[in-house]
């Protein structure tokens, strides 16, 4: 109960500096607004012929088992859908895919061929952007229609006794692909962006509940209590964490029905991204609080890192960073990758995979701040 009073507390305290809060919600709204519109018109946010999916393809097996593959990627309906590029070997497919040179890296290991005849799985493994989920889908239902074709091809060999072949016929309809929903426009795209900005810059929420309900005087009436360190730290977090969610749901209903921004159809994925982000900015803010104490100080520190986050994420615009492995792990851009792949049709489990990541960087600052909290009250 202690933790929650004193959750209670922030959040009251939060909701009573009525300028700081519209300040807080104006500035995105204003900004998703301003760069919507501007670059709206830019070619990333317009497209509407999707046109060939570049990939690169390398095969480390080259044996018949593999090279039916090769001889699929080179059937003319393929090749409609699919630019088809080599790769010499794994490091140099990989970097083409992060510099945004190709969507994805298709490649086959030594032992495909062995695993198979062994009856064994034989894994034909995609390396993807994760920029364009569209073109991500394409490259994938590919893959699987092979697998089906040649998991039907094995089944009956091993029924009928002998190889059984088939061959492709010119039975696909070409229909053209309506995109509409499944891309963000300009003003989709910086919705998502500035929510994110939102709660990073929630980390001074943090900062600043952290230095009046620790070391100022709220704090040391609430040190003459029996409340532990722990819980104290515990309630100020929460408190910062359900004022950040309170923002984000204005900022969400507001974009929905006024800009109409599409926020896809999972409402339960998107809270929970949101919940890690602003658990995640609230710890950082903490931490770096304990660790200088003295609010001020930290709060200016977040807000010069927190633009450069954003920057570096792509949240002011779109950028590739892909080549520095540590971006994808920056709160924005793990905010950024849930985001979008629920949104837009993405990989779940990449969505899921970046939430969970969030909070085990939000517990290891978390474990952080009480640490150093410990030592200044001690």
């Amino acid at each position: 109960m202690k933790v929650f009073y004193i959750a209670f507390s922030v959040i009251q305290r939060n909701l009573r500096d009525r300028k700081a809060l519209i300040t807080t919600l104006l500035l995105p709204i204003v900004l998703i607004l301003i760069l919507g519109n501007a670059l709206k018109s830019i070619d990333t946010f317009s497209e509407k012929s999707l046109g060939k999916t570049t990939v690169y393809y390398l095969n480390n097996d080259n044996k018949d088992i593999s090279k039916n593959f090769d001889n699929f990627l080179k059937d003319k309906e393929i090749e409609s859908i699919l630019d088809v590029k080599k790769a010499n070997n794994y490091k140099e497919g990989t970097k083409l895919v992060n510099d945004g040179k190709a969507s994805a890296l298709i490649y086959i290991d030594k032992d495909y061929s062995n695993n198979i005849s062994k009856d064994k799985k034989g894994k034909i493994n995609i390396y993807e952007s994760k920029s364009n989920t569209v073109r991500n889908s394409i490259v994938e239902s590919i893959i699987d229609s092979y697998n089906n074709g040649a998991n039907t091809t094995m089944t009956a060999s091993k029924i009928a006794h002998k190889m059984t072949q088939y061959k492709t016929k010119d039975n696909i309809n070409e229909n053209y692909l309506n995109i509409e929903g499944t891309s963000p426009r300009a003003i989709d795209y910086y919705a998502v962006t500035m929510l994110v900005m939102t709660l990073m810059y929630g980390a001074t929420y943090g900062c600043i509940e952290l230095d009046d309900m620790f070391f100022n005087n709220i704090g040391k009436r609430i040190k003459t209590t029996s409340t532990g360190a722990f819980q104290h730290l515990l309630g100020v977090m929460l408190g910062a964490v359900f004022t950040l969610i309170l923002q984000a749901l204005v900022l969400i209903l507001f974009t929905k029905y006024v800009y109409g921004v599409n926020w896809g159809s999972h409402p339960f994925i998107i809270a929970a991204t949101i919940f890690a982000l602003s658990v995640l900015s609230t710890a950082i803010g903490v931490m770096f609080a304990s660790i200088m104490g003295d609010s001020d100080k930290a709060s200016g520190i977040l807000n010069i890192i927190v633009p450069i986050f954003t920057f570096i994420s792509g949240g002011y615009v779109k950028i590739s960073m892909g080549n520095i492995p540590l971006i994808n792990y920056v709160p924005n851009q793990l905010a950024h990758t849930a985001l979008f792949n629920t949104i837009y049709g993405g990989s779940p489990s990449v969505a899921n995979q970046s939430i969970i990541t969030m909070f085990i960087i939000a517990i290891s600052a978390f474990v952080i701040a009480a640490i150093a909290a410990r030592r200044k009250i001690s």
